[in-house]
């Protein structure tokens, strides 16, 4: 799976001599963490160029850096208004909402996070994928397929290593507590908009699986299967459910198409 790297955690596109000017400068500063002289050009900038995408960049990645590492509320709310007036003026920059949904990440606000998520996707729905992504000469739809993708992975990781003792590697590592009904939320909006995904089935029967409910996520793993039959995640989600269930002969099927993988 491609990672998708958040633009705003880049050098951002300027428009202009002297926008280009004032971008170089300020991230010249944010790269020497001169909180000074970042300041300084935000506030010329703002004089200057009130208007540009790339100040409203600039102003999040400022506010961003104040923010990650320490538990101030305040500084990530304020953090998230700038770049929620950003998205308000800019609504179809991929990379803004991106952005957004990695900082919400980092803070581990994973409602907010699946919050951000679907409606990216409604968006998504709504201007057929056509995306202003710079930089990136990918189609919208697969930049949000596989940011998706990405995104849900942030959630399965967020937690602690655990061991339940039914796949082939011993220790996995289980979503935080309040991260499992984002990935259902998430994956559940994905699966609408993306029918084709298996991935997006595979993770719908996580959550499932993990409450116990094996036939529900075998309705889910079963479609993953139709789109992706040798897919061996799918495969291995499936010997774990039948194990689970104590299907011996279902779990033997599989774990021999597995194999043979």
């Amino acid at each position: 799976m491609k990672q998708i790297i958040p633009l705003l955690l880049l050098l951002p596109m300027a428009f202009g001599a002297a926008a280009q000017s004032y971008s170089d400068s300020f991230y010249d500063a944010l790269n020497s963490d001169n909180l000074v002289m970042q300041r300084q050009i935000l506030a010329e900038w703002q004089q200057a160029s009130p208007d540009d995408i790339d100040l409203y960049i600039a102003r999040f990645n400022y506010h961003m850096g104040q923010t990650l590492g320490t538990s101030s509320t305040a500084a990530a709310d304020s953090t998230v208004l700038v770049i929620d007036q950003a998205i308000r003026l800019f609504p179809d920059r991929l990379d803004l909402r991106f952005g957004k949904i990695y900082f919400l990440g980092e803070i581990r606000r994973w409602a907010s996070f699946a919050d951000e998520i679907i409606s990216t996707l409604d968006r998504s729905e709504l201007i057929n994928h056509r995306w202003q992504f710079p930089n990136f000469d990918q189609g919208g739809r697969i930049l949000i397929v596989e940011g998706v993708q990405d995104y849900l992975y942030t959630l399965f990781s967020s937690g602690q290593p655990t061991d339940d003792g039914t796949s082939q590697a011993a220790a996995t590592t289980a979503p935080a507590p309040d991260a499992l009904p984002q990935i259902r939320r998430i994956a559940h909006r994905a699966a609408q908009l993306f029918p084709s995904e298996p991935a997006f089935f595979s993770a719908l029967a996580y959550t499932y699986i993990a409450e116990a409910d094996y036939q529900t996520a075998l309705h889910h793993l079963k479609r993953a299967e139709q789109l992706a039959p040798n897919d061996p995640a799918v495969l291995q989600q499936l010997v774990d459910v039948y194990t689970r269930m104590k299907d011996k002969k279902s779990a033997a099927q599989y774990r021999e198409r597995l194999q043979k993988q």
